[in-house]
């Protein structure tokens, strides 16, 4: 695994490398020390029983977990086979939202959208979120199976609603959130090979983990981090995109770096702009043109890619660096991929596994975002 840089390099002084080692220490223990094969394996087990009777998982989720809902919604369905659907239409939220409350409004879209069968899976950092606590148990009631991803307390309300309800030993937002994308990842991993090697989770995480351990991201990681300072002190914005999983990291990253690093961020995953930009200029060149529409000279541009191949974020990135905007990059696959090429900070996962490569831009990504905070987690 590696992260390259091309800028001036940054020196890694001893208060960043201490956050580093640390901040990666936690995932490294998260990673290969939380007792959950078992958990996955059994969730693995429900989508076969969902897939065999022909209906459904719907995910649910607030902010990150929703973004994690949209992307796992997208993968189970496409790679693992398993039909798959998430609460995730601004139009769905605000008029349930406005209509029954905001806590009420995902046990309300349960009630209209579940059939007999199909299983719930509701994923919250704390556990503690009321519209999801409020549709577990309404999936109680209805004898919806119900599986859950949490973290921060061990007692938490909604881990006790799950069957099974996978839980992290975790109070930090932004490692809980990448933890539950990675242990989802892998399960899909596991219903898209279907060979009974129950074995992956296991070296999936290892891989994973010394992965994120590796000290030659450290300069990468903080370049990114200087790149955003600057960009806050232009008063410019971050621009993030992908595809698929990668468009969800990206809406995850803007909300968060905008909310919580106060550096103001964009994706452009709004379905209004995607379908308008690519029915008027392609597939391959709405990114492009999003970029040219949006992008300022004070900005930045992120760009996520596993194959690092996909035309439509190639076309952004070489307009990016037609306008000598920043560009930050996360590939995987071939050390020799395109997009690798054009960015001024590259990060690549050694992996052919989407699961991995995802799980590693997720984790990588929110480090990033969580050095601007400048609060420790540990």
């Amino acid at each position: 695994m590696s992260g390259d840089l091309v800028l001036n390099p940054v020196k890694v002084n001893a208060k960043d490398q201490t956050f580093l080692e640390n901040y990666f220490a936690l995932y490294r223990r998260l990673l290969l020390e939380t007792d959950i094969k078992r958990e996955l394996l059994a969730f693995r087990d429900l989508c076969l029983e969902v897939k065999a009777r022909g209906n459904k998982l719907i995910f649910a989720g607030n902010g990150a977990s929703a973004s994690i809902s949209s992307h796992a919604a997208t993968d189970y369905t496409q790679h693992g086979k398993v039909r798959a659907i998430t609460f995730n239409d601004h139009n769905l939220i605000t008029a349930f939202g406005n209509d029954y409350g905001y806590e009420h409004w995902v046990e309300r879209a349960l009630e209209v959208y579940a059939d007999p069968g199909d299983v719930v899976v509701l994923i919250s950092s704390s556990g503690s979120s009321p519209n999801i606590v409020n549709a577990a148990r309404y999936a109680q009631a209805r004898d919806l199976r119900c599986v859950t991803f949490s973290g921060f307390s061990e007692n938490n309300p909604l881990r006790a609603l799950g069957q099974p309800g996978l839980w992290l030993d975790c109070n930090a937002y932004n490692v809980v959130e990448s933890t539950h994308l990675i242990w989802i990842l892998l399960v899909v991993n596991l219903l898209e090979n279907d060979d009974g090697d129950d074995d992956f989770i296991e070296r999936g995480l290892a891989t994973i983990a010394q992965a994120l351990t590796a000290p030659e991201h450290q300069g990468a990681l903080l370049a990114f981090r200087d790149i955003c300072r600057e960009v806050a002190l232009r008063s410019g914005k971050l621009i993030f995109a992908g595809n698929g999983g990668s468009a969800s990291i990206a809406s995850h990253a803007a909300t968060d770096f905008t909310k919580q690093s106060r550096v103001r961020s964009i994706a452009f995953n709004d379905h209004n702009l995607l379908t308008c930009f690519a029915n008027d200029y392609g597939l391959e060149h709405w990114m492009a043109q999003a970029v040219e529409a949006y992008a300022e000279p004070q900005d930045a541009v992120v760009l996520i890619s596993s194959s690092g191949r996909s035309a439509n974020v190639l076309n952004a990135a070489n307009l990016a660096k037609h306008k000598d905007l920043p560009i930050i990059t996360f590939t995987a696959f071939d050390p020799r991929n395109p997009l690798r090429k054009l960015g001024n900070v590259n990060f690549w996962a050694d992996s052919h596994h989407y699961s991995i490569a995802e799980g590693l831009h997720s984790a990588w990504t929110f480090c990033v975002a969580d050095m601007l905070v400048g609060k420790p987690i540990f």
